[in-house]
């Protein structure tokens, strides 16, 4: 709906309540630059490229990050295993739920106590987490968190694997 007051000088436009502080933030940025701005372009859904954000991790190292053997640790592990039977694909949390057979709740906390084990551990600390992330914004066109391994990142997690396995 948008509406024209002609004494004011004002258009109304209706937006949803998700985006009011977007469009607050918005034009008060074309407040500051003054003039005729154009608005800057809406963000992707997703990166073109995915960004660099897993470390890198040798084989050998993968292989000992699989000997965990805590509950959260073997959860981790199946999602590993998930995210590298579908390299490239995006997996969002609630499809690697179903996939590992796992509640949201214990997923997030077997990613967290990943995390807190990472950042303990001298040799893991700088290579960061063996698979990609990603948070949507709120612009996005679908919200989630998304998981994903490379190809290259896959090939090493199934033969640190098997290695571990044999």
């Amino acid at each position: 709906m948008v509406t024209h007051d002609v004494d004011a000088d004002l258009v109304h436009i209706a937006v949803p309540v998700a985006y009011v502080r977007h469009v607050a933030a918005l034009l008060a940025e074309l407040d500051r630059q003054g003039g005729n701005v154009r608005p800057p372009a809406r963000p992707p859904a997703r990166p073109a490229a995915p960004p660099d954000l897993a470390g890198r991790w040798s084989v050998a190292e993968l292989r000992r990050f699989a000997t965990g053997r805590s509950k959260s640790h073997d959860t981790v592990l199946k999602v590993l295993d998930v995210l590298a039977a579908r390299p490239g694909e995006w997996l969002s949390a609630e499809t690697v739920c179903v996939e590992v057979g796992v509640s949201r709740h214990r997923f997030g906390g077997a990613l967290a106590g990943m995390t807190r084990m990472l950042r303990a551990h001298p040799t893991f600390r700088d290579l960061g987490m063996p698979l990609h992330r990603y948070v949507t914004g709120s612009l996005d066109d679908r919200a989630g968190t998304f998981y994903w391994m490379t190809a290259e990142q896959a090939a090493q997690w199934q033969q640190a694997r098997a290695e571990a396995a044999g």
